[in-house]
């Protein structure tokens, strides 16, 4: 009897185990199905102002549903992207529409009362189309242009500003947000006299944007691209003996002198003799960067002798090294020829050949002499 009252018992434990563990399940289950707290309470908020009617959501044009449940999580407005994928899979079947959504917190029922939205009306409003923003815009981008010039043909553009763009590229904490995602941003970018944190890591395309759009958006839009150069260079940025912002920056400088794959990496081999060389690296362009000319003003004062002399930390004519980060933003083969530089030959100077196209070099200075008066001056008109 004892030895049956046993076995009872230890069923009776292992049932009340099962139940308890079926329980959980099922709690957890019914937790994560419900809309963030912090969502509900008009906690997340475009541009920090807090509590909002509404939160804005993009849903990117051909993203899968999980993508986009993910980034619902990410964004924290559901709880678990797992859990709400295979429900909707099996109990809702939305497939989500491509825009720019105002998601509401609150909703109007049957009767008038005002309520907090649910899962199932959430889903149901990023499926309508007619909730969605959709109308797009392509623009294009310059290699050796600025971001500051990325930024003004955005706000001319889209919802959003230049000055808003430039804050939030330009803001510490919004930078290392991004760090986890994008293994090319590291520490240095954020580094004493860096004018702007992402210069230089903005890639040089054509891009399309919703004309409703966010400044987190449009920063993706561009950070992807650039992840896909760098995931394809990885192993020569690892094997370089420059830093990620450093190669970066070495791009930067070589994209304003050159776009001619072969002269690049010629060029990149000159700044990085002379980086060697207990010398100043001596680059008009960060002159130029320095005091916030344009590319057509710096082509303007030639030699920009009006600010060689003037320090700046960016100016290379009066510091030692690299400037603190890029001057613009350069393309793949600026990139690739910071990655291999090409010393091979010895040269010290170069000038742009004005007669012939391309860029003549010199290992000495009196034959950079030479070039700037038969090549340079000879042909500038």
């Amino acid at each position: 009897m004892k030895k049956k009252n046993k076995i009872l018992i230890a069923i009776l434990v292992v049932l009340l185990l099962i139940f308890s563990l079926i329980g959980g399940i099922v709690f957890y289950v019914r937790f994560s199905l419900k809309l963030t707290d912090a969502f509900l309470n008009g906690q997340i908020c475009e541009n920090g102002e807090v509590p909002c009617e509404t939160t804005v959501f993009i849903v990117d044009e051909g993203a899968y549903g999980k993508s986009t449940l993910d980034k619902l999580e990410q964004t924290g407005i559901i709880r678990n992207a797992n859990i709400v994928y295979y429900y909707n899979r099996l109990m809702t079947g939305y497939s989500f529409a491509a825009g720019y959504f105002e998601i509401p917190h609150e909703v109007t029922d049957e009767n008038g009362s005002v309520r907090k939205i649910t899962l199932d009306e959430l889903l149901a409003f990023l499926a309508d189309p007619a909730n969605a923003h959709q109308d797009t815009v392509m623009l294009a981008f310059d290699e050796g242009d600025f971001i500051r010039s990325y930024a003004k043909k955005i706000g001319e553009n889209t919802t959003v500003s230049e000055e808003e763009l430039l804050a939030y590229w330009n803001d510490p904490e919004v930078i290392k947000g991004y760090m986890n995602d994008y293994p090319f941003l590291t520490d240095a970018v954020l580094a004493e006299n860096v004018k702007y944190y992402l210069e230089g890591y903005l890639f040089p395309d054509t891009y399309e944007f919703f004309e409703f759009t966010n400044c987190d958006e449009v920063t993706r839009r561009f950070l992807d691209r650039t992840l896909e150069i760098y995931n394809k260079h990885i192993d020569e940025f690892n094997a370089s003996r420059f830093s990620i912002h450093e190669v970066f920056t070495l791009a930067s400088i070589v994209q304003w002198e050159s776009g001619d794959i072969d002269d690049s990496k010629l060029i990149a081999g000159v700044f990085v003799d002379r980086l060697d060389a207990p010398e100043i690296l001596g680059s008009t362009v960060t002159a130029c960067y320095a005091f916030d000319l344009s590319k057509d003003e710096c082509y303007e004062v030639g030699d920009t002798l009006d600010y060689t002399w003037r320090d700046d930390p960016y100016n290379t004519y009066t510091n030692q090294g690299l400037p603190p980060g890029p001057v613009c933003c350069p393309n793949e083969i600026a990139i690739e020829a910071a990655l291999h530089p090409d010393t091979s030959q010895g040269y010290f100077f170069f000038c742009a050949d004005m007669c012939n196209g391309g860029t003549v070099f010199a290992r000495t200075y009196e034959e950079h002499e030479y070039n700037i008066q038969h090549y340079y001056l000879a042909c500038d008109n």
